[in-house]
């Protein structure tokens, strides 16, 4: 899965083993910028039953993000959507200073694969057609998370939020921040004032998450000639002509054509 990750320093940390259920010790992680260089892709474009992994996955060694981190699509008046990660992905939290104090951030990789060895749908991803599994191609989450609000408003009807959901469990907060243990990982998020804890029921029992909102950073999008950055209405109507008449008939219903045409004249008047 290639990215874009433009001027973003990588630094590292080495882990280190604090409880039995803390991450390895002495592995290291390379962090790049705010996000790292994988991510949201390996929550949205894994087929569901994972066969992207191809006939190595009952012997892939499950990592920690498949233990209970989910990608929350929430907006008010509209249904909430919850992503699975690959059971490939690893999870990190960082802690970061900033104007208004110590705050976390999210850092993702691919556990298993290097950069030089991913999985097909991984590498192709997303320009592969099927890659959201729609019959047509489509832009990603993360680009529409980052357009302009007249496109996204639109489209979609309103604005919608991304948050990582991090269960509140002691076998996966022992994973997820390298030097701490699951009580002081819980701690730090009980104190952090950019996280919200809720109770939720995802095709599971009620269980207690932890949400920190997924940053809009420009500099990880991956993009190319199929898959640019979304800069306003009439681009991405010229790119993905099929996949937002969908989206617009569903929303308008037979006043689709005269909406899009409204949107487009408004925008080239800005």
């Amino acid at each position: 899965m290639s990215t874009n990750i433009g001027t973003a320093t990588a630094t590292s940390i080495e882990l280190m083993k604090t409880d039995s259920h803390a991450v390895d010790y002495g592995k290291n992680i390379d962090f790049a910028g705010d996000i790292c260089a994988d991510g949201i892709c390996c929550f949205m474009s894994i087929p569901r039953k994972q066969t992207h992994l191809g006939i190595l996955k009952p012997f892939l060694k499950r990592r920690n993000a498949s233990y209970g981190v989910k990608l929350l699509y929430t907006a008010l008046q509209a249904k909430d959507i919850v992503y699975n990660p690959c059971r490939c992905l690893d999870f990190y939290l960082k802690e970061v200073d900033t104007q208004d104090g110590s705050t976390v951030r999210v850092l993702l990789r691919c556990g298993i694969f290097g950069k030089k060895c991913r999985p097909a749908p991984c590498k192709e991803f997303p320009d592969k057609a099927d890659s959201f599994m729609y019959d047509i191609p489509a832009p990603c989450v993360y680009n529409e998370y980052l357009a302009p609000e007249n496109y996204v408003t639109l489209k979609h009807k309103h604005v919608f939020h991304l948050f990582y959901a991090i269960k509140d469990d002691r076998k996966l907060l022992g994973k997820i921040f390298p030097g701490y243990t699951a009580a002081e990982t819980r701690e730090k998020l009980n104190q952090c004032r950019a996280v919200v804890k809720i109770s939720a029921m995802w095709n599971e029992k009620p269980s207690e998450y932890f949400l920190l909102e997924v940053p809009r950073v420009d500099s990880i999008l991956y993009t190319s000639d199929k898959h640019p950055k979304i800069e306003g209405i009439k681009q991405a109507y010229q790119l993905w002509q099929g996949h937002i008449e969908s989206w617009l008939e569903k929303h308008y219903g037979s006043r689709w054509q005269d909406r899009l045409d409204r949107a487009i004249e408004q925008e080239d008047d800005r």
